[in-house]
């Protein structure tokens, strides 16, 4: 059998700087190939001490550059200034007679140091041996074989046409000149190099006490007791940073703040959720037992229904905590947005005339003031009123109730609800307001909500729901709310 040569899979390298392949397998055993994401860069940053030194640095670069420039360019107008005026001295003696004062240029040797030429129309009539050229009247610098030569040519006190040029060679200025620059040069190098320390070090006082600050903060634990709240961050020192310490301590209080109210909450959601089991469980578990009675043993007809009737009331019940419940998270949901104004009064009618037909054998009065309205949630006070009266008849097993509502003379608002019924023992008068407590004269089938969604109300209303004595000798449910100005009001 002859091997039979298979062709190689070509292989594509991917290009330098390519974001790397990674090959996997799907359920069918076939090759994936995978391409990551290139990971992007940290950008570099410098701290806040580099930067303040840099920028001293850069400004001191700019002043003494500029000061640099105007110090060598005044060195260079000096040096030239004292050419001319070495120049104006000796012309006061050449131009008595220029071409005598050639000649005694020559005889005593000063053609190093000083150079003539006169000239009558253009031509030379006397010169040194360095012979000047021919240029405009006035202060020129030019190079004469090859040096250069600061030249004065003048036409005062000289005859017609006759123009006399003196020079001395500017070596010795250019060399000052030169020197005197390399100074301003290392001495502007040398200011460079202080400011830049100097900012360093400046920079690091300055910058102290944001990094302390920055210590500070980083030093807090990122959970913090609610009830031990940890000291605020201080940045003393600078103002700045005293700006910034002010604006970390306002935002660690609101986020410590958070944190507590986030903890309490979790905690009364914990409580919540287990007292709801607990509550729950009662009903379910009867339903149960009814249920497995129902399939396993035989019963004759009334007993049936009995246990029938056991379970709608076992299902009522549950179906009475469930829309509690409901109300209640509800209730947490409302905001200082859904409070319109609303008819106190006129809503007291309503949950009286509604409770009379509902509970045939109770009578219920009012007694509230015209025109009584407020800001607050119409649908939350009508469920307080409403379960107010409903305890009194389930719980109180009254049969005559007063609704009153009436403003008290501080611009509160108080809303009574007093029955003839049992009555509430007065240790039990604040502990029926918790969830899912019931008071010792409370009858079967209550869920132990509807008292809490009654402080629930008030609360949300910025007021307090409490029990006290009824005049009639049952109990009064007070709800009292705080003043709050209506629209209509502001109108007046």
């Amino acid at each position: 059998m002859r091997a039979v040569d298979r062709p190689r899979a070509h292989r594509s390298r991917a290009p330098p700087g390519a974001p790397p392949n990674i090959r996997r397998t799907d359920e069918c055993g076939r090759n994936i190939r995978v391409t990551t994401a290139p990971k992007r860069r940290k950008r570099r940053t410098f701290s806040l001490r580099t930067r303040v030194a840099g920028a001293a640095a850069m400004g001191a670069v700019i002043i003494v550059t500029l000061l640099s420039l105007i110090s060598i360019r005044a060195i260079e107008r000096n040096n030239l200034q004292q050419s001319d005026q070495q120049l104006a001295l000796a012309s006061r003696l050449v131009l008595i007679q220029p071409v005598i004062a050639v000649g005694l240029v020559g005889l005593t040797g000063l053609n190093n140091q000083i150079a003539v030429t006169v000239r009558d129309d253009g031509s030379v009539v006397a010169t040194s041996p360095t012979e000047l050229p021919d240029m405009p009247v006035g202060s020129h610098t030019a190079e004469v074989n090859g040096t250069p030569y600061r030249i004065l040519t003048t036409v005062e006190n000289q005859p017609q046409g006759r123009t006399v040029s003196l020079g001395i060679p500017a070596a010795r200025a250019a060399e000052a000149t030169a020197d005197q620059q390399r100074w301003v040069l290392g001495g502007a190098l040398l200011a460079i190099a202080a400011s830049a320390a100097l900012g360093w070090l400046l920079a690091g006082r300055a910058v102290r006490p944001i990094v302390d600050l920055t210590r500070q903060v980083g030093a807090r634990t990122a959970f913090g007791d609610p009830a031990n709240p940890q000291p605020p961050v201080d940045g003393s020192g600078v103002r700045e940073a005293e700006k910034l310490a002010d604006a970390v301590n306002t935002m660690l209080r609101r986020v410590d703040q958070a944190q507590g109210e986030t903890a309490a909450a979790l905690e009364t959601a914990r409580d919540f959720a287990a007292v709801s089991a607990h509550e729950l469980r009662t009903p379910l578990t009867a339903m149960r037992t009814d249920l497995e009675v129902l399939r396993t043993l035989h019963l004759d007809e009334a007993q049936r229904t009995e246990i029938l009737a056991d379970l709608q009331r076992s299902q009522g019940r549950v179906e009475t905590t469930l829309a509690a419940l409901e109300r209640l998270a509800t209730g947490n949901l409302v905001n200082a947005r859904d409070h319109v104004d609303t008819d106190v009064g006129d809503l007291c009618d309503q949950a009286a005339h509604d409770a009379m037909r509902h509970f045939p054998g109770l009578t219920v009065r009012i007694d509230t003031d015209a025109e009584l309205v407020t800001r607050g949630l119409p649908a939350g006070l009508r469920l307080a009123v409403d379960n107010a009266l409903a305890n009194s008849v389930k719980h109180g097993r009254a049969t005559h109730a007063v609704v009153a509502a009436h403003r008290m003379p501080d611009g509160r608002i108080l809303i009574t609800v007093d029955d003839d019924g049992l009555g509430i023992p007065i240790e039990e008068r604040e502990a029926v307001f918790e969830r899912f407590v019931r008071g010792s004269q409370a009858g079967k089938g209550g869920s132990g909500l509807g008292l809490a969604l009654v402080a629930q109300q008030a609360q949300l209303h910025g007021g307090r729901a409490y029990f006290a004595d009824s005049p009639l000798g049952g109990a009064r449910l007070a709800l009292e709310l705080p003043s709050r100005a209506t629209p209509s009001d502001a109108n007046r």
